[in-house]
């Protein structure tokens, strides 16, 4: 998947009019004998845009000066209310059309392996997904609400072929893992990277702890290269292979698991340990330091806070029924602030009586959760248990 703002740069946008211009008239431009369609498989990069790969469809046919490819993975960086529709899943995509040279060149710099796949089409076939593309293609036409999962660059491709091939193609899922929900399937690439695969554990809630079938499994360029590979095509005298043959196009090593100390966990395991040792000097000098449960309680709260209202206020599929809200409790945040007034003393004492019960409670039940919580939110569980007890401890004897 490409989230590259470079893709809207202005070269690219010069390169789409010269397309668009060149292609004006395609439904009545014939492809000749020699033309191919491929797709194209990109790998991962090292960037987030690039974690997951890129996928696009190559139209060659040097007798008609055509070298094009297609690609559902652009947007527009300055549609209207650009930022209010990404925060609130309303962004549009679009299919890009480019030369196949500047395709090549992006990748060759960003070091990038890409595969092509040949397709196992007949002139008229490929007639029929060209001038599909090149229709879908026009300003009026090309753009589409995104969606990580089930309408991306990846899945908008298969469903181009599905429909222009009329019932022809099909797909052979064997040997695809049905076992993985949609987290596990984006942990396979995010793994190098603890802050991505951290966010992700964060910020995304249950329906991605489905298990993905065979068919969504595609929403990932490497999974739509495997369906391709295994799919076959229906003609009058049988069925033949829907990938004719294969070749890498560029080969570069994929990118390694960074083995940095700076992670999550470590993270993590460093606030726990700052946790124990205010604790221990509190209780030692009979003091609590709500200047400390402020700023934990408030940074807990406003993580709440906002995993609610993506879950309330956004049209994410992915971001719905978040159960870190079960820790990060939304009540945090005014709770935070409450601490400072004497007159609420009572009220703060038993909250956090009820947040220290609840929360040591959670510790052992969040293994039994639908959703997994990210490796190190147990620490971040105990040092809100910790905070949680210690207020309401000091609280207690001041009433």
């Amino acid at each position: 998947m490409k989230w590259n703002l470079n893709t809207i740069s202005i070269k690219i946008l010069l390169c789409c009019c010269l397309f668009f211009v060149q292609f004006k008239s395609a439904r009545a431009l014939q492809l000749s004998d020699s033309a191919q369609v491929s797709l194209l498989t990109v790998a991962p990069g090292s960037e987030l845009y690039s974690a997951f790969g890129h996928s696009g469809i190559r139209v060659k046919d040097f007798k008609q000066n055509i070298d094009a490819v297609f690609n559902y993975g652009t947007f527009n960086f300055y549609q209207p209310n650009f930022y209010v529709n990404f925060v609130r899943g309303r962004l549009l995509y679009m299919i890009d059309v480019g030369s196949f040279d500047d395709f090549m060149a992006m990748y060759e710099y960003e070091e990038r392996s890409v595969e092509e796949d040949v397709l196992n089409l007949t002139n008229e076939e490929q007639q029929r997904i060209f001038a599909f593309l090149v229709h879908n293609a026009q300003p009026e036409n090309r753009d589409y609400r995104y969606e990580f999962f089930f309408d991306n660059c990846a899945t908008r491709i298969r469903d181009v072929f599905e429909s222009e091939l009329e019932g022809k193609l099909h797909f052979n899922y064997s040997g695809f893992d049905t076992t993985k929900t949609l987290r596990q399937m984006l942990d396979l690439y995010v793994n190098n990277s603890h802050w991505v695969q951290f966010g992700f554990y964060l910020i995304l809630g249950l329906p991605c702890d489905v298990v993905a079938t065979p068919r969504t499994q595609a929403f990932l360029p490497d999974y739509l290269q495997k369906t391709f590979k295994q799919a076959s095509l229906e003609t009058e005298s049988g069925s033949k292979p829907f990938v004719s043959q294969s070749h890498t196009l560029l080969k570069y090593p994929l990118p390694t698991k960074s083995n940095d100390f700076f992670t999550p966990v470590n993270c993590l395991l460093v606030l726990l340990v700052f946790v124990i040792a205010i604790t221990v000097i509190e209780v030692k000098r009979n003091k609590h330091y709500f200047s400390f449960d402020f700023l934990l309680f408030f940074i807990a709260g406003l993580l709440g806070t906002f995993f609610l209202g993506m879950w309330a206020f956004t049209e994410h599929y992915s971001v719905a029924e978040n159960l870190n809200v079960l820790w990060a409790i939304p009540f945090f945040l005014p709770l935070s602030f409450l601490l400072f007034f004497k007159r609420f003393r009572l009220f703060n004492f038993q909250w956090l009586r009820i947040i220290y019960v609840w929360l040591l409670l959670l510790l052992p039940l969040q293994f039994i959760l639908p959703q997994p919580f990210y490796i190190g939110i147990s620490l971040v569980i105990l040092s809100l248990v910790i905070r949680a007890w210690s207020g309401a401890r000091f609280l207690g004897k001041l009433k």
